[in-house]
């Protein structure tokens, strides 16, 4: 049985690609058991092999067994830690916020949301801070109004999701950032309850108010929030700098409208900036592509290494806005498809054209070696991108 560490961290020399370990394992070990500060895990890279497991809860559980995982920060309500029927229930009770079609009337809100954005940096003139002045505000001014949640907390929900994601934070700062966000939402859900307005909380309330705890309420919009912000806004600050980097690619997506579409697809794939989701639990003892697992062992799946295997796309190291769209998993797959990934998509559908028209000599102010990279994250990014134009 083949041993390794979980090798997460990006090469400084090439930091829009996963680490040259992780890819090695597709062809040597696609099921490699892990070394843990606390307990081994199985990792998986192949991407045939990580779709066989997110769409299999009934031998890989996304419910980590009593005990198992950071104190707090997968609560009631909060559905990445939930299996089919419960997270079923709840799901269903979601969908219609996120259809395509729900999410085509929200295209012109969008649109508004990114041209105020631009204008603003117009207005302010160069140099600017692209993730502050843009890849930040416009997903999470999105997903507030959406939600009901007011964007002048933003910046404590910001820095709650940044610690949520960081790896390297301690169990303590966990657990004080669980009940930070869970008296939050909390505290909105009772404000819901008394006045429900337009937004998703209000409907949540209004339609299954009944059905609905107060901590599943609370767990569901702490999901929406953390997952509707951090994530879009990594993909718009980490999917510029890659255009920047790629001039004649960056010239499709700002000069064709067909183009778009596929490059933001490409862009997902490409970039995978989720390292990876909930930990899977196996529930009983069985034998994946040859290796013995025994009952509560963690899975983990690999979503850069899933989206850059030579199975799924040719050349998969390369990035090609022209490539004909293949079935990645930067969003996973199964039961826990991302909710809202029809508003991922229309957000960088609409944002990254607006602004390379907008700024058609949009440049780097920095030398490539001093941008500053997310290292220590389960959603990778840029923590500043320095532009002028």
């Amino acid at each position: 049985m083949s041993e390794t560490p979980l090798p997460l961290r990006r090469e400084p020399s090439r930091p829009l690609d996963p680490a040259d370990e992780l890819l090695a394992l597709h062809d040597t070990t696609p099921v490699a058991r892990l070394d843990g500060r606390r307990r081994s895990a199985w990792l998986v890279t192949r991407h045939d092999h990580a779709r066989e497991v997110l769409a299999d809860a009934e031998r890989f559980s996304n419910r980590a067994p009593d005990g198992d995982g950071r104190p707090g920060v997968i609560d009631e309500g909060f559905m990445l830690g939930m299996d089919p029927p419960e997270h079923t229930r709840l799901r269903r009770m979601l969908t219609g916020a996120f259809t395509v079609r729900r999410v085509r009337t929200l295209e012109p809100q969008i649109a508004a949301i990114v041209r105020d954005h631009l204008d603003a940096m117009a207005a302010a003139g160069p140099p600017a801070d692209l993730v502050q002045a843009f890849a930040l505000p416009v997903p999470s001014l999105v997903i507030c109004e959406l939600l009901g949640v007011p964007y002048a907390d933003r910046a404590d929900f910001q820095r709650r999701s940044r610690t949520v994601v960081d790896f390297s934070a301690d169990r303590e700062t966990q657990a004080a950032n669980a009940a930070e966000m869970r008296a939050y939402m909390t505290g909105l859900v009772a404000a819901a309850r008394k006045a429900s307005g337009d937004d998703l909380l209000g409907a949540l309330i209004r339609e299954h108010g009944d059905d609905l705890t107060d901590g599943e309420l609370a767990g569901l919009g702490n999901l929406l929030l953390l997952a509707g912000h951090e994530t879009t806004a990594n993909m718009l600050g980490l999917g510029t700098l890659t255009l920047l980097r790629n001039p004649d690619q960056l010239a499709a997506v700002r000069d064709d409208p067909a183009a778009v579409d596929g490059a933001v697809e490409e862009l997902l794939r490409y970039l995978s900036i989720v390292a990876f989701g909930v930990a899977k639990h196996v529930t009983r003892d069985l034998t994946f592509h040859g290796q013995a697992m025994r009952a509560g062992d963690p899975v983990i799946v690999s979503l850069p290494a899933a989206n850059r295997d030579p199975a799924l796309a040719e050349e998969p190291g390369s990035l090609d806005v022209a490539r004909a769209a293949g079935p990645h998993v930067a969003f996973g797959y199964g039961v826990h498809h991302c909710l809202g990934a029809p508003l991922a998509r229309a957000e960088m559908r609409i944002a990254f054209p607006a602004l390379l028209r907008r700024f058609p000599g949009l440049r780097l102010a920095v030398p490539p070696e001093r941008v500053r990279y997310r290292g220590a994250s389960v959603v990778y990014g840029v923590e500043e991108l320095p532009v002028a134009w």
